[in-house]
């Protein structure tokens, strides 16, 4: 069966088409979704309007593609809005596809599925609005937990001009996850970490100085080192300044000094000095559920 699912997440909405042949077509659009969280945490009008015309757009590219079914799903913006169901009623109105909100304890189980490749391992899916870590082995999830805080969030709270400002950062997100994360850091921990999401990919694709996020970028290997003395690089450039830098792409510029914050906090936490890129996230563990469903009959919904 060709199927597609989209995710609405808090920087980008993205598309995964996995079709009968077995290719796998992957889109996304930059939504900024979480910018568009008013004081009172509604998602304005505009920001609506904009996340459904690239939801249109993105559902009609799926279906030239050849997808039979398009799915929907949303993480950390969505579930912070207190109009979710108003948002949801408008996708469908506009699109006529279903929106499932993902809890964030899923999103992080959904990521270990996505990246862990059956290792024994912890999974990091660093996002735009939540932080999510999980450790398992085998495909099985031992312990995971999810947090609001993201790197679209963080810099919404406090900007970030030195070194000091990024040391100040990383002590209050370590205290902040130190809580949520607690039950992961009473257990051993695994040997390798894997990481996703935009922040690890574009530390990534920077290492290796290239352009390209796509799947040549896959088991890379970023150590603790490369990415403090990145972020000593970027802190002082202006948003202009660092579209320069290869791997670095326009629509994180502006937030990749949090998003380092946030990884580097967690690396300290957790005790490794080094992470493994994965180039699988969470909507592939959706197309795989979906795949392995039985039955067609409980047609744009699985078991979250």
């Amino acid at each position: 069966m060709s199927i597609a699912a989209i995710a609405i997440g808090s920087n980008s909405t993205r598309m995964l088409v996995h079709l009968d042949d077995g290719r796998e077509i992957r889109e996304r659009a930059y939504t900024h979704l979480f910018m568009g969280l008013d004081d009172q945490r509604l998602l304005t009008e505009e920001a609506m309007a904009n996340t459904c015309a690239a939801i249109s757009e993105l559902k009609h590219e799926a279906k030239a593609l050849g997808a039979e079914r398009v799915l929907l799903y949303a993480t950390s913006a969505t579930r912070d809005a207190g109009n979710a169901e108003a948002f949801s009623r408008l996708i469908f109105a506009q699109t006529e596809l279903h929106l499932t909100v993902i809890p964030g304890e899923t999103e992080a189980c959904l990521a270990f599925e996505a990246a862990s490749g059956g290792r024994h391992c912890a999974v990091l899916d660093i996002g735009g609005g939540s932080t999510e870590l999980s450790y398992g082995e085998q495909r099985i999830v031992q312990c995971a937990a999810s947090a609001q805080e993201g790197a679209c969030r963080l810099n919404r709270e406090c900007a970030i001009r030195t070194h000091e400002d990024a040391l100040n950062v990383q002590a209050r997100v370590r205290e902040r996850l130190s809580t949520v994360f607690s039950p992961l850091l009473a257990l051993p921990r695994p040997p390798v970490l894997i990481g996703i999401g935009g922040t690890c990919t574009t530390s990534a694709a920077i290492a290796l100085c290239t352009p390209s996020h796509g799947n040549e970028l896959d088991d890379t290997e970023v150590s603790r080192s490369f990415l403090e003395s990145l972020l000593e690089r970027v802190i002082p450039l202006t948003v202009e300044e660092r579209c320069r830098i290869p791997g670095l792409y326009a629509s994180r510029a502006a937030i990749i000094p949090h998003g380092l914050c946030i990884l580097l906090a967690v690396m300290e936490m957790t005790g490794f000095d080094s992470f493994r890129l994965s180039t699988h996230n969470n909507l592939d563990a959706i197309v795989a559920r979906e795949l392995r469903a039985p039955s067609p009959s409980n047609a744009g919904y699985i078991d979250l």
